[in-house]
């Protein structure tokens, strides 16, 4: 079953901001960031507005939510978003395939509106609108002709849910590619990650509440490092980020644990049958293998916070968030446009990036970051990521772009740059520096191919030329 074109819905909502307190179970874990802490930004993005009021940016004690306002997600005045009524075919922009070195970019962020907390957005097969994922619980469907509450996890009767800020709440969002299926992850009410499913009306995006379905839940030991995107892979199967389960050091040593889910990508096809909630492709590298949970794809993940896949090539790029050092971006090539990462060691914890870390942990095949940088100038928690392939401002494709929560620092990697090879990355990483937005959680990719910037402060951007 395919997904039916959407009916166009002209009326604006007003959400009101959940109230709850910032907890962490993982004090002693330095660098972490906590989501809904707003950092302060070294500059504010030409042409965007600043935090809502009521958001502090210290960078430590975060907003205080008796005090967050409730936010009205009316466009800023000149907003660029999407005229297209929803259905309506948007004139294709020919991907990127020219060699390197690809033309240097400069950009400018464009906001198109504000939300609650938003930490990830996204695009469904055959509507125009950009579905934000507010941390607090629900799912808007925007664009310039309206803004709808599409799901508020908080008004269901059928699970508990978990939004006391830090790293837990509503995290991820992802549409199933045939059906009229979404999926989202969240921290239910003993803060465990949840993987659950919902029927989505096909005329008016939103989801249907009486379809709610638990696909899996993975318990959590602490309250960080839940990692929390989703998406549907190349291949029609959906991956699932998971970080190591929190604290500091991996104390659990679960990442490259075998026995455990948490530091993994896992692979699953989330369709229930008549037995299970789930299925395990029958090409996952783990079948069969004794002890191993067949559910992984890949391994030694501290906190992928984002990951997505090249549109071109297929290929996986990883920003997986680091210790008290280093960030990195892993890349995992494709084998003719599928299998990225199928079986792959990205290392943690045993090393932090290419730095030895757990001396007791072993990790012989260690698939190295093709980027990494130091805890300086101002980062320290990194936000992928998307390669632009279709995007209308055309010096961005070919580039991936990804930034740093902290510092709100937005880079650009000439993805003709380098290569992930089994002996290393190969070439010289060639990154520009395009601007900075304050507490970015999220850099994606919209409805038509633009790239879009999520600050958890409120504010989504688009980026368009200087």
């Amino acid at each position: 079953m395919s997904r039916r074109t959407l009916a166009l819905i002209v009326a604006f909502t007003t959400v009101t901001a959940c109230a709850g307190s910032t907890t962490d179970d993982a004090a002693s874990d330095g660098p972490d960031v906590t989501l809904g802490t707003i950092p302060t930004p070294t500059e504010t993005p030409t042409g965007t507005a600043t935090p809502p009021s009521g958001a502090e940016l210290d960078g430590e004690d975060g907003v205080d939510p008796a005090g967050t306002p409730s936010t009205s997600l009316v466009a800023s005045p000149g907003a660029d978003l999407p005229t297209n009524a929803p259905g309506e075919a948007a004139e294709p922009t020919p991907v990127t395939t020219v060699p390197g070195p690809l033309p240097e970019p400069s950009a400018r962020a464009l906001e198109l509106a504000s939300f609650d907390r938003p930490v990830e957005a996204t695009g469904a097969p055959g509507d125009n609108r950009l579905f934000v994922v507010q941390q607090t619980g629900q799912v808007i469907a925007a664009d310039d002709e309206s803004n709808i509450v599409a799901l508020d996890l908080t008004a269901l009767d059928a699970t508990t849910f978990t939004s006391e800020g830090g790293e837990q709440g509503l995290l991820g969002l992802a549409f199933h590619p045939e059906t009229d299926f979404a999926y989202v992850d969240f921290t239910n009410g003993d803060g465990n990650t949840v993987i659950a499913e919902f029927l989505v009306d096909p005329a008016t995006a939103v989801f249907d509440p009486s379809t709610y379905r638990e696909v899996l839940t993975v318990d959590q030991p602490f309250s960080n490092h839940n990692g929390g995107e989703i998406a549907f892979g190349p291949d029609g199967f959906l991956y699932i980020g998971l970080g190591d389960g929190g604290a500091a050091d991996d104390p659990n040593r679960a990442s490259l644990d075998l026995s455990s889910r948490l530091g993994k990508i896992l692979r699953i096809d989330p369709l229930a049958t008549d037995l299970d909630p789930f299925t395990i492709p029958a090409d996952n590298p783990f079948i069969g293998v004794d002890g191993v949970d067949p559910a992984i794809w890949s391994i030694g993940l501290r906190n992928p916070w984002k990951f997505s896949f090249d549109a071109l090539t297929g290929d996986l790029w990883i920003a997986d968030v680091g210790q008290n050092m280093f960030e990195e971006i892993d890349l995992a090539p494709a084998v003719d446009g599928v299998d990225a990462g199928r079986g792959l060691d990205f290392g943690w914890s045993a090393f932090e990036a290419d730095e030895r870390f757990n001396e007791d942990q072993v990790s012989e095949s260690h698939t190295r970051p093709v980027v990494s940088y130091a805890h300086e100038d101002g980062n320290c928690s990194v936000s992928g990521g998307v390669v632009a392939r279709n995007s209308s401002f055309t010096d961005l494709n070919g580039w991936y772009i990804y930034g740093d929560y902290c510092s709100g620092q937005v880079w650009a990697l000439d993805t003709t740059s380098v290569a992930s090879t089994p002996d290393g990355p190969v070439g010289e990483p060639r990154i520009v520096e395009l601007l900075t937005v304050p507490a970015l959680a999220a850099v994606v990719e919209g409805p038509f191919g633009d790239i879009h910037l999520v600050s958890n402060a409120g504010p989504v951007y688009r980026l368009v030329p200087a």
